[in-house]
């Protein structure tokens, strides 16, 4: 799963950050999900939210892709199965390209420092911290 893109250390001065893997995580019982993500470090995020299926319960979870196989083969692993979804560092950078360039907090960007917005009849959103 790794990118043409280099992984990047978002804190400086360390080594570079693999991708993190956004995956499935489906067991028969909530303890199987409990289990899993106590023994790997997965990632559940601030709202763990397992949701039922027919064959037990799901949840998402996020590991960094030099953990993924590590992670199948703990020993909770063999209780659970994970469905990889998704390259969230990847979708990630797709969406940040999506919303541009600029820096709208300095006047003079040609983004939005003008007296509209370029492309429209709309005057520039102030900065936080502006004087009005």
């Amino acid at each position: 799963m790794s990118e043409d893109v280099p992984a990047e250390d978002v804190m400086g001065g360390g080594a570079p950050l693999p991708p993190l893997i956004h995956v499935e995580v489906h067991g028969a019982e909530l303890g199987d999900l409990r289990d899993f993500a106590r023994e790997t470090g997965a990632d559940l995020g601030c709202r763990a939210t397992p949701r039922r299926e027919a064959e037990g319960w799901m949840v998402d979870a996020y590991l960094p892709e030099d953990r993924l196989e590590a992670a199948r083969g703990a020993r909770s692993g063999a209780r659970v199965r994970l469905e990889v979804r998704e390259n969230a560092t990847a979708v990630g950078r797709e969406r940040q390209a999506e919303v541009g360039t600029g820096n709208r907090f300095r006047a003079d960007d040609a983004t939005r420092g003008g007296a509209a917005v370029r492309g429209t009849d709309l005057a520039p959103v102030r900065g936080l911290g502006e004087k009005r």
